[in-house]
């Protein structure tokens, strides 16, 4: 094996071992988030209850107060309509101001039951929002931990990742751009790109190598392709003995 080849073959090596933790590092990252709700289940489920009942009690209080400004409202009309009574000077008119003033008065009574239904309701939600708060804090202060646990992984392994990145660069640039071809089509279909050839075996598909080829690499002392899986396979060198 040549120095330049040695030099290469290396480099190849360190960029599978590189593109082998980023793919280590992605997946860890990516656990992160089910890792996170797995250990805060019990906690996450109170917590988004109170969210729940919280929403549910703003909406209810925005629609009471909706409401409540719209039976002061009518109030007023219906307080200036009784006032319009005693000017009113034909009958039919006075009828109509009458049946006006009914219908606001029915609908301002609707709108008071709903107001009193909405008051009910909230004093009902908030009191259980009260006790699911309390269960929450029970458990919020294993969740905190378990969350700071995992942010600074997070943060580690980004941090790795972009250190990984920057250095991923200079590699591909040192190796023969139709290696480098070879390696990035291989490792489209396997995560190890370059696999070891033991005793005439490929050690990426546990295929055997035919005898000929075999022996060819280990007089030629370079990389090539496995006939089966398509790998970059080199010889180890601990096993190199030709096979018959």
């Amino acid at each position: 094996m040549t120095t330049e080849f040695k030099q290469i073959f290396s480099q190849l090596r360190e960029l599978q071992v590189m593109d082998s933790r980023i793919r280590q590092i992605d997946f860890e990252l990516h656990e992160i988030p089910e890792q996170l709700e797995a250990s805060g289940g019990e906690f996450l489920i109170l917590d988004r209850s109170v969210k729940d009942k919280n929403s549910s009690l703003a909406t209810m209080t925005q629609e009471r107060q909706s409401l409540e400004q719209s039976v002061k409202e009518q109030q007023e009309t219906i307080n200036d309509r009784e006032k319009r009574l005693y000017s009113i000077k034909t009958q039919k008119e006075y009828q109509a101001t009458i049946k006006e003033i009914a219908q606001l008065k029915k609908d301002n009574k609707d709108k008071e039951e709903r107001i009193l239904a909405l008051l009910e309701g909230a004093e009902k939600i908030t009191a259980e929002s009260t006790q699911l708060k309390s269960q929450a804090a029970d458990k919020e202060g294993g969740y905190r931990q378990i969350e700071s646990e995992l942010k600074q992984k997070q943060s580690a392994l980004e941090e790795e990742k972009t250190g990984l990145a920057e250095r991923r660069p200079a590699l591909l640039k040192a190796l023969p751009a139709p290696l480098l071809k070879k390696y990035e089509s291989v490792k489209q279909r396997y995560q190890d790109a370059v696999a070891a050839v033991k005793r005439g075996v490929c050690q990426g598909c546990n295929m055997n190598i035919p005898p000929q080829f075999y022996n060819e690499m280990l007089r030629a002392k370079d990389l090539r392709q496995c006939p089966t899986c398509y790998r970059l396979i080199y010889v180890d060198l601990e096993t190199k003995e030709p096979v018959k």
